[in-house]
């Protein structure tokens, strides 16, 4: 691996840490960023201007040590990557709903120059923070036909990961359910990932190759499988109405794209990392019509249509030997930087959606091992680390996550919890449910009052009793 010139590097903006932090703390302060009322689980299917980052976190945390591979799924990460993702969206034009005073005004405000300022000093920042980790998977010396094996063995590790996830999702009896978790990640987020590349592709990002050897990210915006599926599963309204529900992986993907495509010095990168992309998607939309093949629209049999998977590999050598021959070993090396950040973004991902779907699919085993672990603080550690909360009604707690695992235990009142669209676990006084590190989830308060306790545990309590959770898988290097 080449370290010499890696893509992001957030030591030289620590000199920088107290400025950015307020400049964050200002920008997360815009109305449009407040955290999430009770009736915003789903948002409004044209809220495009409405993020519910919530900014209360920011009072904690302190951004000194770069994002590490293994914590992706944690605090630092999700309000990094919420931020990224709405600053770069400040960008992207969204018409008011109607000619009213009210929607101008926050038309107006969502894109108005304090936001774009704001966002322009502190993106870079916050980009090298979240992506330091990335970038570093390249080597000098390796030449197209190493990068055509990478391709091949991408498209068999996300056909892998998305069989297993299927397969787990049915053996639960949470497919639906999954799907609608799935589709979240990959449906909903589509646009951002095709207008980050088309923005820099109309800026000359991928000149350096021929029209026909570009990647193609615009694909799952007409494949009839995967709108089927979105409808199936009720993801229908637009884009972002399910800010909730977005892991910082899948947020992390598109941000990725937006940060390569906004550096003209980094258009050979993007070159690569857009390949990595459209790879998941190929790899996706193929899984996907096999899981489900009574959504797949007929076809006629006697017709021939191309395969992904070969067209991708063709256009992807293509550009290479394009790059090589105009540019050298440099050239397909700056690519391979690209291609390597987007792969093993892509196995961040894949961890991290799939430790959320074992531990939404089996919600009912984490209340057992709840009961299990609450009966063993009452044996051996009555004054175990914990926090407790006292909300009132029709509190929301926005989703968020925790970098330790921890119980939530009703002391009085009822709360719903809930970590997927359209999840609710009505919980009681009594009632207690395990949630590991890294677990997407929120709450909303549904008595007068509720008082709930969070006793925070050890790691080794959970490996001892059989828990399936693999929190800080680190990344495998490419």
């Amino acid at each position: 691996m080449d370290t010499s010139s890696a893509l992001f590097d957030f030591s030289p903006y620590l000199t920088q840490r107290d400025e950015v932090l307020r400049l964050i703390r200002v920008f997360a302060s815009h109305h449009a960023f407040r955290s999430a009322t009770v009736d915003e689980l789903e948002l409004a299917d044209d809220e495009f201007y409405r993020r519910p980052l919530r900014p209360e976190d920011l009072e904690f945390l302190q951004f000194r040590k770069a994002v590490p591979a293994e914590n992706v799924s944690r605090l630092p990460s999700l309000a990094t990557q919420r931020m990224l993702m709405s600053l770069n969206e400040a960008g992207i034009a969204r018409m008011p709903r109607t000619g009213a005073a009210g929607e101008f005004d926050r038309f107006d405000a969502f894109y108005g120059e304090q936001n774009q300022v704001l966002g322009a000093r502190i993106r870079p920042f916050l980009e090298h923070y979240g992506f330091t980790f990335l970038g570093r998977e390249a080597s000098r010396g390796d030449g197209p036909a190493v990068y055509a094996e990478r391709l091949r063995a991408l498209l068999d590790a996300e056909k892998a990961f998305w069989a297993r996830m299927f397969a787990l999702v049915m053996r639960n009896d949470y497919l639906p359910e999954g799907l609608r978790f799935i589709m979240i990640q990959r449906w909903s987020l589509a646009p951002s990932r095709r207008f980050a590349v088309a923005r820099a592709a109309a800026s000359g990002y991928f000149d350096s190759v021929s029209p026909d050897a570009r990647p193609q990210l615009d694909t799952q915006a007409t494949d009839p499988v995967l709108a089927a599926v979105a409808q199936f599963v009720g993801v229908t309204k637009r884009e972002h109405s399910y800010w909730q529900f977005y892991l910082p992986t899948s947020m992390a993907k598109c941000n990725l794209l937006y940060a390569l495509g906004s550096r003209p010095d980094r258009a050979f990168a993007l070159l690569g990392a857009a390949f990595a992309a459209e790879a998941e998607a190929v790899a996706f939309s193929a899984a996907l019509a096999m899981a489900c093949p009574h959504l797949v629209p007929n076809r006629d049999p006697a017709a021939t249509t191309p395969n992904p998977e070969h067209e991708l590999a063709a256009r992807f050598a293509a550009a290479l030997a394009q790059v090589d021959a105009q540019w050298g070993a440099e050239g397909v090396f700056r690519v391979g930087q690209g291609w390597g950040a987007g792969e093993r973004m892509a196995e961040r991902a894949r961890w991290d959606l799939g430790e959320q779907l074992k531990w939404l699919s089996s919600i009912d085993r984490y209340v057992q091992f709840a009961q299990q672990i609450e009966k063993r603080i009452d044996a051996e550690c009555p004054d175990i680390d914990r926090e407790t909360f006292v909300e009132p009604q029709d509190m929301c707690s926005t989703t968020h996550v925790h970098n330790d695992h921890r119980l939530v235990v009703i002391a009085e009142g009822q709360m719903h919890f809930w970590g997927n669209l359209g999840m609710r676990l009505e919980m009681n006084r009594g009632d207690k449910v395990l949630i590991p590190d890294g677990r997407l989830h929120g709450s909303t308060v549904l008595s007068g009052e509720c008082t709930y306790h969070q006793p925070i545990i050890p790691e080794a309590w959970l490996s001892e009793l059989g828990v399936d959770i693999d929190v800080r898988q680190p990344a495998v290097a490419a």
